[in-house]
């Protein structure tokens, strides 16, 4: 059985890939009976089955093998006030199987737009490249034989998020989503990059505004980027890539591997949470950590940071960081290794000295459970040092 969760993840990850591909809740569709070709009134009557009320379809015409739709504006069955709209919608390569699903090679939409009271999201251009769309009823079985993935790359360029009431925005160059499965089967790779997010320094608190005044910032320009490769058969996920950046100010990565994670495993804690139900332990007890690192790494803004409060307590940044150090130390004084205490304790200090990255690293000697993590973290916490093998680094390319 293909993974719930992760057909889940694959519709759900953008809210306007959520709202053209899954909707917003199963209705009666209203057949698009006007529209004579055959896939296109199967495409829209899949959006009007998963809740979407089309109020406006335009001309639609086919050259070589593209269906070409110009334009569509609706809203969610029974809530007017949310309206979205596609100036131009493109279909490649598009195919209606017998069972009523639909496949389409190239899926390009210009000028999507969502509109609600206070919130408003446009996007320059979407594109979608293998996209498949099930039935709803498809949908809602998790018996239903369907693609690890229910498309391959997806890209949005020109995103621009509006706060109508307070006027703030948030400007998004591009989101690149893409998945990679061994010829549908796990295991499954997928990567996500959203590229130059730009959050104006208005949407700072007064605090933080003096802070980017001080760093000669008038705005923070921010990347994520994420790769992964998850096999639901084995269970193991890793995830080598996770980074946040946050220009000219700090950078965190983070890179993990865990085992037991089985697409059954999975499923199950997703229908837990979508009940609002809180995750049983006993659901994690299969679930191990074999290597984890996390790095905080300077790209600018943390001499500022300790500059600042330094100056805050009234010390001098060489004092402030000496007073820092020895707090440290007193706090490590109850790790019984001594080794581990230095390892710690130099990391630390060369950190605050010359901050350009700290990691901390986890590689047990063989993989821990969560459940087992859990327990000694609750009777002995300094065990875990030693259990998951924690190393502390600094500066270290």
């Amino acid at each position: 059985m293909k993974t719930l969760s992760l057909r889940l993840f694959s519709r759900t990850i953008l809210p306007f890939v959520f709202l053209l591909l899954v909707g917003v809740g199963q209705t009666q569709a209203a057949a698009q009976s006007n529209v004579p070709n055959p896939v296109a009134r199967a495409f829209l009557e899949l959006l009007e089955e998963r809740g979407l009320n089309l109020t406006f379809v335009g001309p639609v015409s086919v050259t070589d093998d593209v269906l070409n739709i110009e334009g569509i504006e609706g809203h969610p069955d029974g809530d007017p006030k949310k309206r979205f709209s596609i100036k131009d919608l493109a279909l490649a390569q598009a195919s209606l199987e017998s069972d009523g699903r639909l496949f389409i090679g190239a899926f390009a939409a210009s000028t999507f737009q969502m509109v609600e009271p206070d919130f408003k999201f446009t996007a320059e251009k979407i594109a979608i490249t293998d996209l498949y769309l099930p039935t709803q009823a498809d949908l809602h079985n998790p018996a239903t034989d369907l693609p690890m993935s229910l498309y391959s790359t997806a890209e949005v360029i020109g995103l621009l998020f509006e706060d109508q009431s307070s006027g703030q925005t948030m400007p998004v160059e591009r989101i690149t989503l893409e998945f990679d499965s061994n010829n549908g089967d796990y295991p499954l790779s997928a990567s996500v990059d959203i590229a130059n997010i730009i959050l104006s320094k208005s949407m700072f608190d007064p605090a933080q505004q003096a802070w980017l005044d001080q760093l000669g910032l008038t705005e923070v320009q921010g990347n994520i980027v994420f790769e992964g490769e998850w096999d639901g058969t084995t269970g193991e996920l890793k995830i080598s890539t996770g980074e946040v950046v946050l220009e000219k100010i700090l950078a965190v990565q983070l890179a993990i591997q865990l085992n037991g994670l089985t697409d059954t495993v999975v499923d199950q804690v997703v229908e837990l949470a979508a009940k609002g139900n809180t995750v049983a332990l006993d659901l994690l007890q299969s679930t191990a950590v074999s290597s984890f690192s996390l790095s905080l790494i300077n790209e600018g803004g943390i001499e500022n940071i300790l500059e600042r409060q330094a100056h805050t307590q009234g010390k001098t940044r060489p004092t402030y960081i000496n007073n820092l150090t020895a707090k440290m130390d007193r706090h490590l004084s109850r790790i019984p290794d001594k080794a581990k205490k230095l390892e710690f304790s130099e990391a630390f200090d060369s950190f605050l000295q010359n901050p350009q990255s700290i990691t901390l690293s986890i590689t047990p000697m063989a993989p821990v459970s969560v459940t087992q993590i859990l327990g000694v973290s609750a009777i002995s916490p300094l065990s875990l040092i030693s259990l998951l093998g924690i190393g502390l680094e600094a500066n270290v390319n």
